[in-house]
């Protein structure tokens, strides 16, 4: 029995130690690999690419490229034009900069940051499309879809289609514009009450009607309000923020006119852009908007053959879907209640300038988003 508790303890003492060895091995293998740089294995956390745009986390705080002749040439060229707002640059599939500049809110003193939400404006309009391009994929219409089966009073109903009404060639415009009313479904039924034909069918001309009848087609083929289409489709993948959101959050910026001496934001009262419904009324920040687009070029959303036909053009226009569809990159640009959002993005995403802007200018901050877009997508 002795002879057994001694065989039984050195067996133990034995395995202990070998444990022991092996765990000391371990950690010495893994100290060589962090020394020499390789991948370690799967256990081991890896640390992410500051600059990749496959991380959300990297658009929420400031990143910059300072070893790039090219990213402190343009950093110096935002800074000697005084812009306010938050800008992101993309660049061979990289972030060169994110950035902000200028007050969220001059009162308090607090700055703009990558994180800041600012008026989308027009840029809005892109989303209603993509909407009408979910109800496309999903059978219940077409592009050639015409206007009578929605709505039969409207002028030349029948000869109008979705697609003229994507590209704005629908000739259709409105006697005036609502004030007051109870809410967005009010205001895009006054819309489709109150169309007019302006203009001949194949025509281009920039009028917000159109857009606001698409929404009433959504209504219509849903049987669910705007902002629950919205919500549904893009609620828990991205951050486009209602009026309302947008005043709670603690990162909303207010706008001004004439270098900070007059506020022209809205944001005491949210319902001055219930009208604004489908057309400009939603917030969101550069990371967002460029993850956006990101997923909508390369047929995340959709898939890429009717991003073709979401961005294809009638009559040679370039307009359609709230961007501007030139041969190398998109354009989308808007303005209301002094937010000005830019965006130059080329086909795949991989070359990107968003720019938002909080503070008026005399020269729109298209040309400077432009100018630093032409630099980088060479």
């Amino acid at each position: 029995m002795k002879n057994f508790f001694v065989k039984t303890s050195l067996f133990l003492l034995a395995f202990f130690v070998v444990l022991l060895f092996c765990f000391l091995q371990s950690e010495e293998q893994n100290k060589s690999v962090h020394k020499s740089g390789q991948p370690l294995r799967p256990y081991h956390f890896h640390k992410i690419d500051q600059f990749s745009v496959k991380y959300k986390e990297n658009f929420d705080t400031n990143k910059f490229q300072r070893k790039s002749p090219l990213a402190r040439t343009i950093k110096q060229e935002i800074k000697d034009s005084n812009f306010s707002g938050s800008i992101l640059i993309i660049h061979k599939n990289k972030i060169l900069l994110n950035t902000a500049y200028g007050y969220a809110d001059k009162n308090t003193k607090i700055l703009n940051t990558p994180k800041s939400f600012y008026g989308m404006a027009s840029i809005e309009k892109g989303l209603t499309a993509l909407l009408i391009m979910k109800q496309i994929q999903a059978g219940k219409i077409t592009l050639q879809t015409k206007l009578d089966l929605f709505y039969p009073k409207i002028p030349n109903a029948k000869k109008i289609t979705i697609h003229n009404l994507l590209t704005m060639t629908s000739g259709l415009s409105s006697k005036g514009n609502p004030i007051n009313l109870k809410d967005g479904n009010a205001y895009i039924d006054w819309y489709t009450d109150h169309a007019i034909q302006k203009y001949p069918i194949g025509s281009w001309h920039y009028d917000a009607t159109n857009f606001k009848i698409l929404a009433g087609i959504l209504k219509i083929l849903t049987k669910k309000s705007y902002a629950t289409n919205l919500k549904t489709e893009f609620g828990n993948k991205f951050h486009f923020l209602s009026p309302g959101e947008f005043v709670a959050s603690k990162n909303h910026t207010y706008s001004y006119k004439n270098n900070l001496t007059t506020e022209a934001s809205f944001s005491k009262d949210p319902s001055y852009l219930q009208r604004e419904v489908a057309t400009g009324n939603l917030f969101t920040t550069t990371g967002n908007l460029y993850l956006y687009f990101r997923q909508v070029l390369n047929g995340k959303l959709i898939p890429k053959k009717l991003v073709e036909k979401m961005y294809s053009k009638v009559n040679g226009f370039a307009y359609a879907s709230g961007a501007y569809n030139y041969p190398r990159y998109y354009k989308a640009h808007g303005y209301i209640l002094s937010y000005e959002p830019s965006i130059f993005i080329n086909k795949n995403a991989t070359n990107a300038v968003i720019m938002l802007s909080n503070v008026s200018n005399k020269v729109p901050w298209e040309k400077l988003a432009e100018k630093i877009f032409q630099k980088i997508n060479i």
